[in-house]
């Protein structure tokens, strides 16, 4: 068993892992590189391999750092199976059919290739098949796998690969919790290498009780300063808890003030699929889900259409919008950035994870002055952030979640930028004497 970094190491996008096993090559993830100068080009790039030889996939979960290059995989030849959860593979669909329009509408605006078109899309949709949690197929001759629930996103998942008298799970993308609509991570009893993200693996998250009691606090000044909040968010997951959030703010409040607006046409498409698969939420919630409105969409303005989008600004204050993209790299949140950052009783509410060379990291870690569409904004809003909606495992997660495998011989350390995963490793040696690496870009192993 070899395996092949081509993504995500040392950073955190681009998710990308290639194993080779019983004599067929399988990929685990194809993400898209995202935030900092050189990620357009590294997407346009060759693949470090020929996507023909490539056996089959396995998706982990949705988002875009995970599945937003399969698109171009195909374009370059690829034609095995690609298998997922139901719930990946639609959500899949979505964001990749989102990105497509993006990326062809600015291919247009700069008059250069779109790095797929929607046949492509459409391609790659044909060859995916879907499966179960705990359902162990058998890819090749002598080559298993299986899906345990991730706990990071609807339909994430944890993949057990056993093949050449070897087992090597991928943690992919790997949960918070309490999380308040997933099950928490499955445990993986048995692996002699674990591939594991380390994306905050130097850091310890808020409290998630206090989660509500904060942005409750954050919504009444709003109220308080007839003001406009701005929460940039991921349309997968993060959007869904925040509706849970205000749904549960609003029964305590009456919320006569502020008007909430949900402006990302894909955050509605996307509840739709959370809606139609109540199985893979907590059992509790799913419970909740039967009795009534588990987003209280009855309560949010939801704006479709870009002419809808614009009327927002008209609406009097106080107001709240929830638009993607969530590290502010493109998406309807721009078009409110621009209008609403200058005014010092605005405020910018960061619910996710924010990458390097993203708008939003500039603006997370302080900067006073950006450029937006080529427009120079003085940032007189006031910047907050809530960290337990990180969708991401903390430190002690995720060695917690080492610490349950029996019989490890080495765990890689990827999706997570080098000192977040220099903490993590330290870490991990120290508590449980296992020998770790943090793979660099293209580099692979003999196990």
């Amino acid at each position: 068993m070899k395996v092949h970094f081509f993504g995500a190491a040392r950073e955190v996008t681009g998710s990308n892992i290639l194993v080779e096993v019983g004599g067929k090559r399988i990929l685990f993830d194809c993400g898209m590189f995202q935030g900092f100068k050189l990620a357009e080009e590294r997407n346009y790039a060759d693949f470090a391999y020929d996507p023909k030889e490539i056996d089959a996939c396995v998706v982990c979960h949705a988002h875009l750092d995970h599945v937003g290059r399969l698109p171009k995989l195909y374009k370059d030849g690829f034609r095995g199976r690609i298998y997922s959860t139901g719930p990946t593979r639609e959500l899949a669909n979505l964001v990749l059919e989102d990105t497509e329009k993006l990326m062809r509408e600015e291919s247009e605006r700069n008059d250069h290739l779109p790095l797929y078109t929607i046949d492509h899309v459409v391609g790659v949709m044909s060859l995916f098949d879907c499966i179960e949690y705990e359902q162990e197929i058998e890819l090749f001759p002598g080559v298993f796998f299986t899906l345990k629930n991730a706990g990071h996103i609807l339909g994430s998942a944890i993949a057990v690969l056993r093949g050449d008298g070897k087992t090597l799970a991928y943690t992919s993308d790997l949960g918070n919790k309490p999380s308040i609509l997933l099950e928490p991570p499955e445990f993986v009893a048995n692996a002699d290498y674990v591939i594991c993200e380390s994306t905050y693996g130097g850091r310890i998250h808020e409290d998630i009780n206090k989660r509500r009691e904060k942005l409750a606090a954050v919504i009444n000044k709003t109220i308080t300063e007839n003001g406009v909040l701005l929460i940039p968010s991921f349309a997968i997951e993060r959007t869904q808890e925040l509706l849970n959030d205000i749904d549960a703010f609003c029964v305590t409040s009456g919320c006569e003030k502020p008007t909430f607006y949900l402006d990302s046409p894909l955050a509605l498409k996307v509840t739709g699929v959370f809606e139609k698969y109540p199985g893979y939420l907590r059992a509790d919630i799913t419970k909740e889900y039967k009795s009534g409105d588990l987003f209280g969409l009855d309560r949010i303005h939801q704006t479709l259409s870009a002419a809808e989008s614009k009327e927002i600004e008209k609406s009097k204050n106080p107001k709240i919008i929830i638009a993607g993209s969530g590290m502010m790299n493109g998406g309807r949140i721009l078009h409110h950035a621009l209008r609403y950052l200058e005014d010092s009783n605005c405020s910018l509410l960061f619910v996710g994870y924010q990458a390097q060379g993203t708008l939003g990291r500039r603006l997370f870690e302080g900067e006073t002055e950006v450029k937006i569409f080529g427009k120079s904004v003085r940032v007189n809003a006031q910047i907050k952030s809530i960290g337990s909606y990180s969708a991401h495992a903390d430190m002690p997660q995720l060695v917690d979640w080492i610490s349950k495998v029996n019989g490890l011989k080495q765990v890689f350390l990827v999706h997570g930028e080098t000192e977040q995963a220099l903490i993590l490793s330290k870490e991990l040696e120290s508590k449980l004497k296992v020998k770790v690496e943090i793979p660099q870009i293209g580099e692979g192993y003999d196990l």
